[in-house]
């Protein structure tokens, strides 16, 4: 089956270990798949302006899917192509929760990342690199109040970046009895909570179906919890070496690791031939 999509998570999977370069072989690898008419996309837990430098590094990428796949966009036209945000009422409830434990945490709205003062002293997370805790920390806006600025408008995620252990699940459990809701973590400590539609594999599905491309001709790359869903989904689907038992269990294929061009070596072998 001839691959027509091909779909790859970033951070652990894409990059390098630095959070903002891609290898080489997965350039050339996604540009030359590109070249010959596969539709190329990333798949990101990110929202639209932590994307940038990734963006720049591929600017023939046909599509973008953010925010654990809450908001989709064509990257040829600017257009979003699907969304499927937390909606207002929801979102509100879990602020409120989240506050309740005095946890800092962010928000991904309209494309841009918010965050409380109080949220932003506290900000941290070990098993993030300096240096891109850092980046992450300067495109981050510092607002009074996160109610105030949504208004009555839906959000594309909230990102706690750490939760300790022993409040875990009792805080899982309070969240999801604000209503349906997808909740997943993309690092070690963190947890994200989304639309409970809002998934990588729901934005994948809809990428294929506007293509009119089947699944079996679909691809995609992940290291992550956040990733399962669309490893589910395609048939031609793998996890990384360095990845998680969550993606490895999920996924059809083993690739190699992210910082040697796991991805490059995979669509060499499968698309490029």
């Amino acid at each position: 089956m001839q691959i027509k999509l091909i779909v790859t998570d970033l951070d652990g999977t894409f990059f390098n270990d630095d959070h903002m370069t891609v290898p080489e072989r997965n350039i050339k690898a996604f540009y030359e798949a590109n070249r010959r008419g596969v539709k190329t996309a990333i798949a990101s837990g990110r929202t639209k302006v932590l994307t940038s430098s990734v963006l720049k590094q591929l600017p023939f990428l046909d599509y973008l899917i953010t925010s654990n796949g809450a908001v989709t966009y064509d990257l040829k036209t600017g257009e979003v192509i699907s969304s499927r945000l937390m909606e207002n009422r929801q979102a509100l409830e879990v602020f409120k929760i989240l506050d309740g434990y005095s946890l800092p945490y962010e928000i991904y709205f309209e494309g841009d990342c918010f965050i409380s003062a109080k949220g932003y002293e506290k900000y941290d997370n070990k098993h993030i690199p300096e240096h891109f805790l850092k980046i992450l920390k300067d495109h981050i806006n510092v607002r009074d109040s996160l109610p105030d600025l949504i208004g009555g408008k839906g959000i594309e995620k909230v990102n706690v970046l750490r939760i300790p252990r022993e409040i875990r699940e009792e805080l899982k459990q309070r969240l999801k009895n604000t209503g349906p809701i997808y909740i997943t973590s993309s690092i070690s400590e963190n947890m994200e909570m989304n639309n409970y539609h809002a998934n990588k594999g729901f934005a994948v599905r809809c990428l294929a179906g506007i293509n009119g491309i089947d699944q079996k001709s679909v691809m995609c790359f992940g290291d992550g919890e956040n990733d399962t869903q669309m490893l589910e989904y395609a048939d031609y689907s793998f996890a990384m070496a360095n990845g998680s038992d969550f993606a490895k269990i999920s996924a059809k294929f083993i690739t190699g690791v992210n910082s040697e061009g796991g991805v490059g070596e995979a669509i060499e072998k499968y698309v490029l031939g």
